[in-house]
C-alpha cells in the first residue's frame, strides 16, 4: 500500500484540501453521460487541450505561489500519464495539497499507489447515491456504482484523503439521510461530504424536472447534517449547492459561499460568478449578507420555490430587534468608534443608523462590514438633503458591481410632522427614492397613519410601509 510522505503536510480538514486556487481541466471529455453536466464536452470545440497549455497554466500558478491545485475535467483520470506528469510538477514546484475531481470508475489499486506517489493528496469523488441504480441514472452509465465504490477504496487504501460529492437531484432529494449513513458504514474513513445539488444550467438548462423541490430538500438536509453529526462526517455546503434557508440557516460555518461573505479584502466573492441574485424572499433575510441567493434561472424556472428567510430582519426604529442583528445609532454624527464597533460585531446583519450620509463614509461602510443603513431624513425638501441622496446613489451603484451578499441596503426613516404633505411632495419623495435605489422607505410617528392612504393608494417600485410606535 502506497503511503503519503510523512516529511510532508496533510489536510487535517476538508476546506484545506479541498479549496481551490489553481484549477486545472485536464480534459473536458469525460467516460460517464450525466444528465446534470454544467460543463458537458459537447459545449466545448477542443475537449482536450494540448499538454503545453496546460503545463504553462501549472508554471503560472506555481510561479504565482500556490500551495493548492485542483485538477478536474470533465474526467481527468482518463489521461493517466498526463496526469500523473502534472501532479508530479506540481509537488516538485511546491504545491503541497493537490486535489483530483473524478468519477473514481477507472481507478483500481496500482492506479491510486501511482496517484500517491506522484504527490495526490485528495480526492473529490462524485459518489452520486448509495442505491446502485439511483447512481448509474444520474452517472449516466450502467454499471458505474460499483465501480465508483472500489475506485474510492483504492483511493482510501492509498492514503488519499476522499471527500464525496453527492449531486442532489429530484430523484435523490428525500434519501440523503439514508445516504450519510450508508457512508458512514461504508466507508468508515471518509469524514467529509460536499452536498451539491443540480443546477438549472449545462444539460439540465432544458430538463427541469431534474432539479430538486427545494421544500423536500431543506428538510432532508436538515436530517441529513444531523446524521452526520451523529456519525462525525462533516457536510459542506459548497457553491454549487443551496442557499442557506434550504436547510443551512445554522450551517454558517460549513457553507462557503457565508465563510467568503466575511472576507472583506475583496468586493466579489470568491467564487461568485455572478450567477446567483437575491429574490424578494431573501431581501428582508437576517442571513442575506452571507448568502449569494439562488441561480439567476431558478428564479424564472421555479419562481424561488422553496426560498424562505428563516429570519426576517427589523429597521432600528422597531423596538422589538430581530435576532442576528446589531445596530448602532449614530444619528448624533458618526464617530470612529461606531465603525469599531461594527466591525467587532459577531451578527450577521449590522445596522447604522444616521440622519446624513457623505462620499467620504462609503468606504468605511464596507470595510466596516456594514449590511444595511437606516436614514432619518425629512423628504419635504428635497434639495436640504442633496448631498445625503448623492451618497446614496453612490452607494446603490457600487452595489451594481459586488457579490449579492455584500450590497449594502438604504433604508429611509421618514418621520411624520404636524405639517401637512400634499400627495406630490410624497409622489416626487418615492420618486427621487426609486430612481437612486433606495430599498425601502417607512413613515414613522405618531403622525404616520395620516399618510397611509396615500402611501399604499397604487403598487409602489420599492417597499413603503407606516409604524407609530406604540
Amino acid at each position: 500500500m502506497a503511503t503519503q510522505d510523512p516529511t510532508q503536510p496533510s489536510a487535517t480538514n476538508a476546506e484545506e484540501s479541498h479549496a481551490t486556487k489553481g484549477l486545472l481541466r485536464l480534459t473536458m471529455a469525460c467516460n460517464e453521460q450525466c444528465p446534470f453536466c454544467n460543463v458537458p464536452q459537447e459545449d466545448y470545440k477542443r475537449p482536450t487541450p494540448e499538454l503545453s497549455e496546460t503545463e504553462a497554466e501549472l508554471a503560472a500558478f506555481i510561479e504565482r505561489g500556490d500551495r493548492t491545485l485542483t485538477i478536474s475535467g470533465g474526467e481527468p483520470t482518463l489521461l493517466r500519464k498526463r496526469l500523473l506528469r502534472l501532479c508530479e510538477k506540481a509537488r516538485s514546484g511546491g504545491v503541497l495539497f493537490i486535489e483530483v475531481q473524478t468519477n473514481a470508475i477507472l481507478i483500481d489499486r496500482d492506479y491510486a499507489n501511482d496517484m500517491a506517489k506522484a504527490g495526490v493528496t485528495s480526492a473529490f469523488v462524485s459518489l452520486l447515491s448509495h442505491i446502485p441504480e439511483h447512481h448509474d441514472v444520474l452517472a449516466g452509465l450502467p454499471g458505474a456504482f460499483g465501480k465508483c465504490l472500489e475506485g474510492i477504496d483504492a483511493l482510501l487504501n492509498a492514503g488519499i484523503r476522499v471527500t464525496l460529492n453527492p449531486v442532489t437531484a429530484r430523484l435523490t432529494q428525500d434519501l440523503v439521510s439514508e445516504y450519510i449513513d450508508f457512508i458512514a458504514h461504508r466507508f468508515p474513513k471518509i469524514h467529509s461530504i460536499s452536498m451539491s445539488a443540480v443546477q438549472p444550467h449545462g444539460r439540465a438548462r432544458d430538463q427541469p424536472h431534474l432539479l430538486p423541490d427545494y421544500d423536500v430538500l431543506g428538510s432532508e438536509i436538515r436530517r441529513a447534517r444531523s446524521r452526520a453529526n451523529h456519525h462525525g462526517i462533516e457536510l459542506i455546503n459548497p457553491y454549487c449547492g443551496l442557499p442557506l434557508c434550504v436547510g443551512w440557516e445554522d450551517g454558517l460555518d460549513v457553507s462557503v459561499e457565508a465563510i467568503e461573505a466575511t472576507i472583506t479584502s475583496t468586493a466579489q466573492g470568491l467564487n461568485n460568478h455572478g450567477n446567483k441574485d437575491h429574490g424578494e424572499p431573501c431581501l428582508n433575510c437576517t442571513l442575506r449578507p452571507r448568502c449569494g441567493g439562488a441561480w439567476h434561472s431558478y428564479w424564472t424556472t421555479r419562481d424561488g420555490a422553496g426560498i424562505k428567510a428563516p429570519a426576517e430582519k427589523s429597521p432600528p426604529w422597531v423596538t422589538r430587534a430581530a435576532a442576528q442583528q446589531h445596530v448602532v445609532d449614530a444619528k448624533t454624527g458618526i464617530q470612529q468608534a461606531h465603525w469599531e464597533q461594527l466591525s467587532q460585531a459577531n451578527e450577521v446583519t449590522r445596522w447604522i443608523w444616521v440622519t446624513e450620509l457623505s462620499h467620504s463614509d462609503l468606504p468605511a461602510l464596507r470595510k466596516a462590514g456594514v449590511t444595511d443603513i437606516a436614514i432619518r431624513m425629512d423628504l419635504q425638501d428635497l434639495a436640504q438633503v442633496k448631498p445625503t441622496l448623492s451618497a446614496i446613489r453612490r452607494l446603490t451603484r457600487s452595489n451594481q458591481v459586488t457579490s449579492p451578499q455584500k450590497r449594502i441596503m438604504v433604508h429611509i426613516e421618514w418621520p411624520a410632522t404636524n405639517v401637512e404633505w400634499s400627495p406630490q411632495c410624497i409622489e416626487d419623495a418615492l420618486e427621487v427614492a426609486t430612481a437612486i435605489g433606495v430599498h425601502s422607505i417607512t413613515i414613522t410617528g405618531n403622525n404616520a397613519q395620516r399618510y397611509a392612504q396615500r402611501l399604499f393608494v397604487k403598487e409602489r417600485a420599492i417597499p413603503c410601509a407606516i409604524y407609530e410606535d406604540s
